[in-house]
């Protein structure tokens, strides 16, 4: 049995004072893999700390091989704030992060602003020393769960082709200039380390589809990396790789009130001509059948709009019309 420990990172910060970031560490005692997992770098990104607490137990059973350590809430203050960056407030959007978007400053600065000197303290603690990373975001519940590999990357493919997201969207990441550079997956795919950086769907509430899909996707790294004994869990259908896909856009014909049809979710498959929502136009109350022109999967689905993450009227479901109301993605 591996042995779980609760450890703290000490960030020195302006703000907070020295704000302790705790950490679970997985050790089996054997040689092998040092897998840092980071969470909720933007603290309305809560399901991937929620998939990893369910992941720890299991890791305590059945790691054989190397260590795991798990950050579940990088950006304490922001998680405090419920919000996706320390600096955010409300309806503020979220690309106007005023430097505190720490997702784009590892490896972090000591002597920087507060989200600098968090990533700084985890870099140095943890970072430095792991020789792989897979960092859990969440993007808007519009959008269905991708992974991101690095596409100059071997290994960063492979991670992304075991996670068995529904898909899989290969770019490239850059440093940027400047003291603070890049994504922490960035950096280690960069320095010659595997990395993986995927994106659950939803935000602010945990979704048990999407606990399900992290845990899975996790499970599935430490077992082909050797760390854990078992078969890699298989996608439910095969992964559509983005890269190669051709996507469809839906768009509202009309302005109006726009309802999903029941039981549909981003990432289920689509038949050509499915009605997948019905909108209510504001002018003559009639209803249009919105219809899925291919058959494939709903990459992206409902209407929205920018900001959906910081704003409930951003959220809501009446659509003008151009408005995008779903996309739906086919292998070519």
């Amino acid at each position: 049995m591996a042995r779980v420990d609760v450890r703290q990172i000490v960030a020195n910060t302006i703000d907070y004072g020295a704000l302790r970031i705790p950490y679970w560490r997985v050790e089996s005692g054997q040689e092998g893999p040092h897998v840092l997992v980071t969470c909720a770098q933007h603290g309305n990104e809560i399901q991937g700390a929620e998939a990893m607490r369910r992941f720890v137990p299991l890791a305590a059973q059945g790691l054989r091989k190397g260590q795991v350590s798990i950050v579940p809430f990088c950006n304490k203050p922001a998680l405090w704030k419920r919000r996706p960056h320390i600096s955010t407030t409300p309806e503020r959007p979220y690309g106007d992060d005023g430097g505190h978007n720490m997702n784009l400053t590892w490896p972090g600065r000591t002597d920087g602003n507060d989200t600098e000197r968090l990533s700084g303290a985890i870099y140095a603690a943890l970072g430095a020393q792991a020789t792989h990373n897979i960092d859990i975001h969440c993007w808007e519940r519009f959008t269905g769960p991708t992974s991101l590999p690095h596409k100059g990357s071997a290994q960063s493919l492979e991670l992304a082709k075991v996670c068995a997201l529904p898909f899989a969207n290969p770019r490239e990441f850059k440093f940027k200039t400047g003291p603070t550079p890049t994504l922490i997956g960035g950096m280690f795919n960069d320095s010659g380390r595997g990395s993986l950086t995927f994106e659950l769907s939803g935000q602010y509430i945990i979704y048990e589809r999407e606990a399900r899909l992290g845990l899975r996707a996790v499970l599935n790294v430490v077992k082909l990396l050797g760390m854990m004994e078992g078969e890699i869990e298989p996608p439910e259908r095969p992964i559509v790789w983005l890269d190669n896909a051709e996507q469809v856009k839906v768009t509202a014909p009309h302005n109006g009130l726009f309802a999903r049809a029941q039981g549909l979710l981003t990432a289920d498959p689509v038949q050509e001509g499915q009605v997948i929502g019905w909108l209510l136009s504001d002018d003559d109350l009639s209803t249009t059948e919105i219809r899925s022109p291919v058959s494939g999967l709903l990459y992206s689905y409902d209407c929205s709009r920018a900001n959906s993450d910081v704003s409930l009227a951003s959220q809501h479901p009446y659509a003008s019309q151009g408005d995008r109301l779903a996309v739906v993605v086919k292998p070519k």
